[in-house]
């Protein structure tokens, strides 16, 4: 069976619903703004920060800390956002990113022991804890 390339989304791209998505669950948390939030994340595309990949290293995604030092999963709607949180932690550094379908994204946090997911640090932070990304993921499949 062969599968046919996607196109690569473009440098430029921002994932408007899940921004707004975002802002309405900062402006009146609730458990719909969460769904709704989740819903929004597994269309489209999310960007995923791999600053500090090289050859040698494979592709390697960058993590950060929740207070109690276990590892979360950051997640930005844009490029800009990314470079945003990144500019804020690392004056001066090199940003790497892709660009992936959003339930790829998402599905990362499978990949170690993440206790949830960051939206946009930097900006507009919304964070997700694992069991809601894991149930969202379980019923859009």
């Amino acid at each position: 069976m062969r599968v046919k390339p996607r196109p690569a989304f473009p440098k430029s791209y921002e994932n408007v619903p899940v921004r707004r998505a975002l802002e309405k669950l900062a402006a009146a948390p609730s458990m719909a703004a969460l769904d709704e939030l989740l819903t929004a994340s597994v269309k489209g595309a999310l960007v995923v920060d791999v600053t500090g990949s090289t050859p040698e290293t494979g592709t390697r995604v960058r993590t950060i800390s929740s207070t109690d030092g276990r590892p979360v999963l950051p997640l930005f709607t844009s490029m800009r956002e990314l470079e945003t949180a990144v500019g804020q932690a690392e004056a001066g550094a090199a940003v790497q990113a892709i660009i992936i379908p959003g339930r790829e994204a998402l599905d990362l946090i499978a990949t170690a022991d993440f206790v949830a997911v960051q939206f946009n640090p930097g900006s507009h932070a919304q964070v997700v804890a694992r069991e809601h990304v894991e149930a969202a993921l379980g019923k859009r499949s």
